[in-house]
């Protein structure tokens, strides 16, 4: 799995990852078009990096009994869970990771289907990984909400069981620069010389052609061979894993709430 982050380090749990594909759909729809650079919609601190993590998990009864190995993707703001409704999800299946795709009729397009015409990134998939006392943010996780809440998060060194708060359990394995990876030496002087990532109005960027047509299939799948490229680059050794299949089934999960 993937995500995109600042310079900053800070826990993962209690955050939303990506494949590869679902980490470039979330630069180029909500970060590289922003005139100010990579600051998004609802955050300061730009981002500069897109992480790699090897992640090991196992669902819960609950949830494999319903034919599935991922949950519902919950989306995370600051460590803490906001949808979808009031993440009831995890009181049915337990602190399970769960996922998200954008393929028209799959039951796991949800929860963000407004995106299904726009999103042409092949394959691209959303992750959550619900750690501690999802109910509040970071800086808001009191010891008893913990207590209560313990999350997926497996203790270090075990293997995850299935049981419900010992799901998953992940490694950050590597990095690569958004910069190094659209092949731009100096950031801000590349903002200073008039240069744009990417214009929504006119479909490319200004000095870089890099993510120049937002909606075609072959040009977004160009952009994810050459972030694994880099990847592959940078770590030569790291063995290629294929991307798990998104099980999640919204008309199974949700059979109570969604027709």
């Amino acid at each position: 799995m993937y995500r995109v982050q600042g310079d900053d380090d800070y826990p993962q749990p209690n955050h939303n990852l990506a494949n590869l594909a679902g980490a470039l759909w979330y630069l180029h729809n909500e970060i590289v078009w922003h005139k100010e650079g990579r600051r998004g919609t609802y955050f300061s601190s730009p981002v500069t990096r897109i992480l790699k993590f090897r992640v090991q998990m196992k669902a819960t009864q609950p949830l494999f009994a319903m034919g599935m190995n991922f949950g519902a993707m919950n989306t995370f703001d600051s460590g803490e869970c906001t949808g979808p409704w009031d993440c009831d999800n995890l009181g049915r299946s337990g602190y399970v990771v769960g996922c998200e795709t954008w393929q028209a009729g799959a039951g796991s397009n949800f929860p963000h289907q407004q995106w299904n015409h726009l999103n042409k990134y092949p394959g691209a998939t959303w992750y959550s990984l619900p750690g501690s006392c999802p109910s509040q943010r970071h800086t808001n996780k009191s010891s008893n909400c913990v207590d209560i809440a313990p999350g997926g998060l497996c203790p270090h060194g075990v293997e995850p069981t299935g049981t419900w708060n010992c799901t998953y359990r992940l490694f950050q394995v590597g990095e690569i620069t958004i910069d190094e990876l659209e092949g731009i030496a100096d950031y801000e002087e590349f903002i200073r010389n008039g240069g744009r990532e990417y214009d929504p109005k006119t479909d490319k960027g200004v000095n870089t052609a890099f993510w120049d047509r937002l909606q075609h299939a072959g040009a977004c799948t160009w952009r994810v061979d050459a972030a694994e490229k880099k990847f592959r680059e940078k770590y030569p050794k790291h063995q290629v894993l294929p991307d798990p299949k998104c099980d999640f089934d919204k008309h199974r999960f949700y059979s109570d709430r969604l027709r």
